[in-house]
């Protein structure tokens, strides 16, 4: 063997080990994108369960409900507290807008993200015009994000909709199928 056929030998295994180099830091950035949605997926439904949890302790107070009823006459010291409440509420979704924005949330999940946010918006009246009070606090195509939610939108009357949504799918779970199995039942 020549040392002409050695150099060639030696730029062919250099050749293959750039390939499986490529390969592998192909696989190695596939798999870091999907740990880095996990880890905010993670952190936006940890952040959401928190919110959830503190505002059903923040809403026992009637001043604090007539706000996210959208009470005009709702207390100013209610309002301040209120509005800390809406301030954190909008920068966890402008967090979530970005996320999507930069291809870290996929469209499933940036679906029911706006889901929610538009339900939000329909049946807390409180919530829609804290955000046309804070709207300019926010980058504009946030803004113009947000401004086309709440105007696809139609507020309804909070409490008597979300009772009457309750009765129904009380009355549903009780309504027992033919055949159906109860929890007394053998199985």
């Amino acid at each position: 063997m020549t040392l002409s056929d050695l150099a060639s030998l030696a730029t062919l295994v250099s050749g293959i080990a750039v390939l499986v180099s490529l390969f592998y830091l192909g696989l190695q950035i596939r798999q870091n994108t999907r740990h880095s949605r996990a880890l905010i997926h993670q952190g936006r439904a940890a952040r959401m369960s928190d919110m959830a949890l503190h505002l059903t302790e923040f809403r026992s107070e009637r001043a604090i409900e007539q706000c996210f009823q959208g009470d005009p006459n709702a207390e100013p010291g209610a309002l301040i507290r209120f509005y800390g409440y809406c301030r954190a509420y909008f920068v966890g979704i402008e967090d979530g807008f970005y996320h999507h924005r930069e291809g870290l949330m996929d469209e499933q999940a940036f679906a029911s993200f706006e889901t929610t946010t538009r339900s939000v918006f329909q049946r807390t009246p409180g919530i829609a015009a804290a955000w046309l009070i804070m709207r300019d606090q926010f980058e504009p195509k946030f803004v113009a994000y947000l401004d086309r939610l709440l105007a696809s939108v139609s507020i309804e009357d909070n409490v008597p909709a979300r009772v009457s949504r309750w009765r129904t799918a009380v009355a549903s779970l009780r309504r027992k199928p033919e055949g159906a199995k109860t929890s007394g039942d053998a199985p």
